[in-house]
């Protein structure tokens, strides 16, 4: 029985068969035949030297502690328990010289499938919404390496690519946080030069230069299949940040007040900067704050554009001629 246990590990071909048997008895007491009788005594112990045999040299420090069969016997019944498993389910570890079977055999033993097809993902819902969809051709390489290079089994290859992933979706939490972070800090930095210059109309400049924007920057254009497209609503659906970015906001307010200077100049064809034409563009404001009255007797004041047009009055009067 130990002999075929040790065959196992192939030792016994390498000699020590000759511990129970010699070379020419049929074991038990080490006689039994001519030549060599052996290098174990009738009572079990080894002879001297006996690692010094050219079968033996390579793991002759390894051997040496044993000093009788008895000691060998339990020596391999230890390591069997230290590694739990039943000699015949162990596989010899394939290096670059094995063969063909060796690598089968070991492949078989540790659950490595026939082929790639055996590799199933189950790539969850999570990954998918914050990495996107898996490369088919990709994945056909991994496929390959795990396989081929690697010889993971099924659930191995799950938990490679579940970590791949997890680490993946991290890196992209962590850059999206980065990235809120940034623009929050650059609106703060916005606002407080808002607050600053503006002091307590912000609100309402804000209200209004929306206002302005709205009403020169939305236009309609043709696109790809005939339909009209609003560019600032576009915009806007892209990047519904930028209602409230304090950034577009100084923009929008700085061109209402370039276009009232012009206006007030004559500027952008809206009349000559006589007083005449000062006058008539102070009518036309006047007459749209009178819509806005009508049209809200009571909230009219509070109303964005009633009081962007009359900041627009108050600098046409600014620039009426002495």
């Amino acid at each position: 029985m130990l002999k075929s246990k040790l065959d196992r590990y192939g030792m016994y071909q390498g000699g020590i068969c000759r511990v129970f048997e010699g070379d020419g008895g049929d074991g038990g007491d080490g006689g039994g035949g001519g030549g060599d009788a052996g290098f174990v005594g009738s009572d079990g112990t080894f002879n001297d030297g006996w690692t010094g045999r050219e079968e033996f040299k390579a793991n002759a420090d390894t051997l040496g502690r044993f000093k009788n069969v008895n000691e060998l016997a339990n020596g391999y019944m230890a390591a069997r328990t230290k590694i739990g498993k039943d000699p015949n389910s162990l596989a010899e570890i394939p290096n670059d010289t094995s063969s063909d079977e060796v690598r089968a055999t070991w492949a078989k033993a540790n659950g490595v499938p026939d082929s790639v097809d055996g590799y199933e993902y189950n790539y969850s819902d999570d990954f998918a919404t914050k990495l996107g969809p898996l490369d088919d051709t990709k994945m056909a390489a991994i496929r390959e390496f795990s396989h081929k290079e690697l010889g993971l089994s099924p659930a191995k290859f799950q938990k490679l690519m579940d970590f791949y992933h997890a680490n993946a979706s991290g890196e992209v939490d962590a850059f999206n946080t980065t990235l809120e972070e940034q623009i929050q800090a650059s609106k703060d930095k916005g606002m407080a030069i808002l607050n600053k210059a503006w002091l307590d109309g912000v609100d309402d400049r804000t209200k209004g230069a929306l206002l302005h924007l709205q009403k020169y920057g939305e236009i309609e254009v043709k696109g790809e299949n005939g339909e009209m497209v609003n560019p600032l609503e576009m915009l806007f659906a892209d990047n519904p940040e930028l209602k409230n970015s304090p950034w577009l906001t100084m923009i929008a307010d700085n061109m209402a007040q370039a276009m009232s200077e012009d206006t007030a100049h004559g500027g952008g064809g809206d009349g000559p900067s006589s007083l005449e034409g000062i006058n008539a563009q102070i009518v036309e404001l006047r007459s749209q704050q009178n819509e806005i009255r009508t049209a809200s007797p009571v909230n009219f004041k509070s109303d964005p554009k009633f009081k962007d047009l009359e900041g627009r009055l108050k600098l046409l009067y600014q620039k009426k001629p002495a």
